[in-house]
């Protein structure tokens, strides 16, 4: 009996001293379950690699964006390394001349275009201008009008050692240089005028170019070293058509391509009467097959 009361006793103990205590369950410990969860991961690992090269990691980033500079698009392109001058009237840009000192020594001696002294081609002696060789000029080829209507968009093809001129709204474009001369609804009509020269023993061609109504004519020109002549001849006589001048075929037989006044005029998209266009935008390029080696760019008004 008295066993039983000491056990009774102790087990009263027992249950007070649990009801004194109370039980705290412990928070989890973020820190310390990575830690473990890393410790794991790495002795997963294949023993080949060390543990100590190992890092983890975490970053909490923010997305940054970057303000790149957007190109502008524009209708006149030129390479940024291009060579600016002025010479007769003409703004001379040279692109390439390093290596073609024939093009580069004929440059400055071409004079701004004359309308009212060439009235004939330069492919016949010109009253006019006595010191002109017809040597020193180029063939008159065979013409086209309209040309470049389908979609305004074709191929100019330029055979080796010759021309080709352009008259028309257009826009000329190239790796190297690109141009256009567009007349606007509303504002005062411009001749627009284009003469490309290929230096050059090979043909070569200009894909996709457009021409809005344009008059071409081709043809081979007689002297590469004195070129100043034949840049000279072509883009006054073709300004002469432009502007409404009077122009003939030839001197000896008189016979007449543009009468001025009222006829009808020869040139292409300033055939509106009786003044057709007060200006001429006069573009010349000289290149060597696909390569541009200068450009010539110049305005001649009536």
């Amino acid at each position: 009996m008295k066993k039983i009361f000491i056990v009774l006793v102790l087990m009263g103990l027992f249950l007070t001293a649990c009801n004194a205590v109370k039980v705290v369950t412990p928070t989890p410990d973020i820190n310390a379950t990575v830690q473990v969860a890393v410790e794991k991961a790495l002795a997963s690992l294949p023993t080949a690699i060390p543990q100590s090269t190992v890092i983890i990691t975490v970053i909490e980033t923010t997305p940054v964006v970057e303000n790149k500079p957007v190109a502008e698009a524009s209708d006149k392109q030129i390479a940024a390394d291009v060579n600016v001058t002025t010479s007769n009237g003409w703004e001379i840009g040279e692109l390439d001349l390093k290596d073609d000192p024939i093009v580069a020594a004929w440059l400055p001696k071409v004079l701004a275009p004359s309308p009212e002294l060439w009235p004939t081609y330069p492919n016949v002696a010109n009253p006019k201008v006595p010191d002109f060789q017809v040597a020193n000029g180029v063939e008159y080829g065979q013409d086209d009008s309209p040309f470049c209507e389908q979609d305004q968009r074709c191929d100019w093809v330029i055979p080796a050692w010759h021309y080709r001129l352009i008259s028309g709204d257009y826009k000329f474009t190239s790796p190297e240089f690109s141009y256009s001369c567009q007349n606007v609804e509303g504002q005062p009509r411009k001749g627009c005028l284009i003469v490309l020269f290929n230096v050059m023993n090979e043909s070569y061609t200009w894909r996709d170019q457009s021409v809005d109504n344009g008059f071409t004519v081709m043809g081979r020109y007689w002297n590469g070293d004195e070129l100043q002549w034949a840049v000279w001849g072509l883009t006054s006589h073709a300004s002469a058509n432009m502007l409404n001048l009077a122009t003939m075929r030839d001197p000896t037989t008189g016979n007449v391509l543009n009468a001025g006044g009222n006829s009808a005029n020869a040139g292409a998209n300033c055939g509106v009467q009786p003044d057709a266009c007060g200006t001429v935008d006069v573009m010349v390029i000289v290149h060597a097959g696909d390569r541009i080696l200068a450009t010539m760019h110049t305005t001649v008004s009536r």
